[in-house]
């Protein structure tokens, strides 16, 4: 198969492919597949994201756009400090993209950007839109992930930077996450976090 015919048929998988989904579009072995990949690669046709994921397509993807390749089998979408950044709530644009997820906390190294990734319990999983920046989280979820991630993990309230956030004006648009929160200490500790948030926001 030529080069040519092998970028076609594996551009029609879709943004980003495995090795091994490669080599059985290809009906080909992972080794032939990954020497393909390689060659498409060194045509400018295919980035190698980390071991075994591969963006097929000229240029690089947007970091944000491709979480949830990064991520699967996981559901995952951007959140924390990321998500404030794209939604115009704070300046500082961080080093890392936060991820919220039901996978493990990690750090995920790509060619395309690292992910930081915060474990949230099903429960609270949710909350995001899908965007031209890929699944990010709305400022009001993003605030709660921050804040409840500080509380479960630290004992601690977390300290928000200031935020313009339209309409934050009250613990209550909090509610039916807070809710959700099983154990009363994180829930309080949350809460207080997110009253910090609030009082922080100087556009209401």
């Amino acid at each position: 198969m030529t080069g040519l015919a092998a970028y076609g048929r594996l551009e029609g998988l879709g943004g980003v492919v495995t090795t091994a989904e490669a080599a059985a579009a290809l009906r080909v072995s992972a080794s032939a597949a990954s020497r393909t990949l390689k060659a498409l690669e060194a045509e400018g046709r295919a980035t190698r994201l980390r071991t075994g994921l591969w963006h097929i397509g000229p240029g690089r993807p947007m970091a944000t756009a491709i979480v949830r390749d990064v991520l699967r089998p996981h559901p995952a979408y951007i959140s924390f400090l990321s998500a404030l950044n794209i939604a115009g709530a704070i300046d500082q644009r961080p080093r890392t993209i936060s991820v919220a997820s039901l996978d493990r906390a990690r750090t995920i190294e790509t060619a395309v950007g690292t992910y930081t990734v915060h474990h949230l319990p099903p429960a609270l999983f949710g909350g995001w839109e899908e965007t031209r920046n890929g699944p990010v989280a709305t400022p009001v979820k993003a605030i709660f992930d921050l804040c409840y991630v500080s509380a479960a993990h630290r004992g601690r309230a977390r300290r928000l930077p200031e935020l313009e956030v339209p309409g934050l004006h009250s613990v209550e648009q909090f509610e039916p996450w807070l809710s959700r929160i099983e154990s009363p200490r994180v829930r309080s500790v949350t809460e207080t976090g997110l009253r910090s948030a609030i009082a922080r926001s100087y556009t209401r």
